[in-house]
């Protein structure tokens, strides 16, 4: 676990690790909330929202929405999942990703999120970068109003 003062970095050297920290995220979660989550093909973007909405006790779970551009699940939060892999800018007014954003019924977790990238503090933005074997190296850069949520995410983390 390392901490600077705009970000987290935390080590999950399996996929056990890495459903743990999901649910960890899950647990401080609260409507309105949004995830962006970037990074390479295979770093865990997906694997990280199917354990969120297991988290957030939804019963049927996430698979890659890239020939879907956008799945709900329902939980304790609704949790909305855009993958907008296969989308661009000039797509973003037709996908509707702002009318989800901030919904205080739920969580927005989108994956590639280059194309919307909206402007606005709010947007916790995970980036997973892969580290060899099942390890992966998950950067955090906590919106607004997340940062005492990180913290408390950091405790958890550090306690096991």
């Amino acid at each position: 676990m390392a901490r600077s003062a705009s970000s987290s970095i935390f080590e999950s050297s399996s996929p056990r690790e890495t459903a743990r920290l999901a649910g960890l995220f899950a647990a401080e979660l609260k409507g309105g909330d949004a995830l962006f989550l970037e990074g390479p093909i295979g770093s865990g973007k997906t694997f990280f929202v199917r354990e969120l909405a297991r988290a957030l006790g939804a019963k049927e779970l996430p698979v890659s929405a890239s020939f879907n551009l956008m799945r709900s699940y329902r939980g304790r939060l609704k949790l909305y999942h855009f993958d907008l892999f296969r989308a661009g800018e000039a797509d973003m007014e037709n996908i509707g990703l702002d009318e989800y954003l901030g919904r205080a019924d739920g969580v927005t977790a989108v994956e590639w999120p280059a194309a919307a990238d909206p402007v606005g503090g709010g947007i916790v933005r995970l980036e997973f970068l892969l580290a060899g074997g099942d390890r992966r190296r998950i950067k955090v850069r906590p919106g607004a109003g997340f940062a005492g949520a990180l913290l408390r995410i950091e405790r958890k983390w550090l306690k096991n």
